[in-house]
């Protein structure tokens, strides 16, 4: 780095001076010249802790750690929005591209604890600062941010050397052999949700399974980024979130939870959905049935319902379409309701932890259905139907990580989940899950 940071290194000294712990960020952000294919900027960054956020024409993808914060337990939200605005207000942002700073990387597990199984130690909630984040708009602006943490004591050559140095190589946790996933018929355990619905205990629950595979020759993670594109659709977001042990959670998800600007927010209600057809006059039948489906509505409905009660006593008045339609995509059609609000108050953070779970991957009530899946699914999901997204302190988008699976070597593990209600038949939700799990066995093979 050249004398023009001067300056800005400055600011950055005098803050950690300031700080109980003598200690402070400098993010400085550059523009720079990067593919619409983040494919080998991934590639070239192995080993050191990545995660990619690949969304039509944009994508981003974090390198390394300058800074994390992690939480588990049922006040994890409260803690992680209290240390990212600590983390915040201790950052000294420098450069020449108008972009929001500083943007923090979001990877949120479905439960609030510590998953194990296959996941290992991975927490609950974690939001890290990238040591490095390429970036890359839909219009082609690009960037790569830098930064690094400065101790009250250093020097501005300390600064700039660690400014210019690579990220460094992670130490990986051993890897250990993956539990055996749940031998019970997941037909079975529908029978069993169902009943319990019909009879009161729940309204509806989503329930998951695993399944073993093996990864074809030559597969690596890196070459899986641009068919998951082709085969999730171009509203589909690719993700790959390297893991400790040196496996990768990687997928295409349909489902945006929310995005984010200043006070105006999108939010996505996915539910209900239906394989596509083999011609024309099929794929258009099996729209129609599913769009007119009472399962399928009901199960839709019940989301857009709990993200209604989540949005009305924090925005101002809102309408909600009052049908869902259908979300084509290559190999499956869901239901799909979009839902646009202005916040009165503009706190990502805080809507995140409301919203998350939503019935579209737990069910409802929350509680009920959390607690019927952790003695009755015996499936550590880590960050599957989890949340894996970015935040700046006014802009955020939160997609809900689906139809992927963890890769190590030649192994994979991959997911899959269907909504239950009382009108549920157990062979067409094994059904389901097969036709979710199709785009990632089609992929690996």
């Amino acid at each position: 780095m050249s004398s023009e940071w001067a300056s800005s290194i400055s600011d950055v000294l005098a803050l950690a001076r300031l700080q109980r712990d003598g200690r402070a960020w400098l993010v400085v952000a550059q523009s720079a010249a990067l593919a619409a294919d983040p494919t080998a900027a991934f590639t070239a960054a192995a080993g050191r802790g990545r995660m990619l956020l690949w969304q039509a024409g944009e994508w981003l993808l974090g390198i390394g750690t300058a800074h994390e914060v992690t939480a588990n337990g049922p006040g994890r939200q409260v803690t992680m929005a209290s240390a990212v605005a600590e983390l915040r207000a201790k950052c000294v942002v420098a450069g020449d591209v108008a972009v929001h700073l500083p943007c923090l990387m979001h990877a949120q597990a479905f439960a609030d604890r510590p998953a194990g199984g296959a996941w290992g130690d991975l927490p609950g909630s974690r939001v890290v600062l990238p040591r490095r984040l390429l970036g890359r708009h839909v219009d082609g602006r690009s960037w790569i941010i830098t930064a690094v943490a400065v101790r009250a004591g250093d020097s501005a050559d300390s600064v700039q050397a660690a400014l210019a140095a690579e990220p460094p190589i992670v130490s990986l946790v051993p890897a250990q052999p993956w539990p055996a996933v749940s031998d019970e018929s997941f037909t079975t355990l529908v029978d069993d949700a169902a009943a319990l619905i019909r009879d009161g205990a729940m309204r509806k629950v989503v329930l998951a399974r695993a399944v073993d595979v093996v990864v074809g020759a030559g597969r690596a993670v890196e070459s899986l980024l641009v068919p998951l594109r082709e085969a999730g659709g171009a509203d589909s977001t690719v993700y790959a979130v390297d893991l400790p042990d040196g496996a990768c959670f990687v997928g295409a998800t349909p489902e945006l939870l929310f995005a984010g600007e200043g006070r105006s927010v999108r939010v996505m209600a996915l539910a209900g959905s239906t394989r596509r057809g083999t011609d024309v006059a099929d794929d258009t039948a099996r729209t129609e049935a599913l769009c007119v489906s009472t399962k399928e509505r009901k199960e839709h409905q019940l989301v857009v319902e709990h993200m209604t009660k989540v949005l009305r006593p924090r925005c101002r008045p809102f309408t909600i379409p009052l049908s869902p339609h259908s979300r084509v995509m290559p190999r499956i059609v869901h239901l799909e309701t979009l839902i646009d609000v202005e916040l009165e108050t503009p706190d990502h953070l805080e809507l995140l932890g409301a919203l998350h779970p939503t019935p579209a991957v737990c069910g409802l009530p929350t509680a009920t259905a959390l607690n019927y899946l952790t003695r009755r699914e015996h499936l550590p999901r880590g960050l599957y139907a989890g949340v894996l997204g970015w935040a700046t302190a006014d802009r955020c988008r939160f997609s809900v990580a689906l139809r992927g699976g963890i890769i190590r070597g030649q192994q994979a593990r991959l997911f899959a989940g269907a909504g239950i209600v009382e009108t549920s038949d157990p062979a067409a939700e094994l059904a389901e899950t097969e036709a979710k799990l199709d785009l990632m066995r089609g992929i690996l093979a």
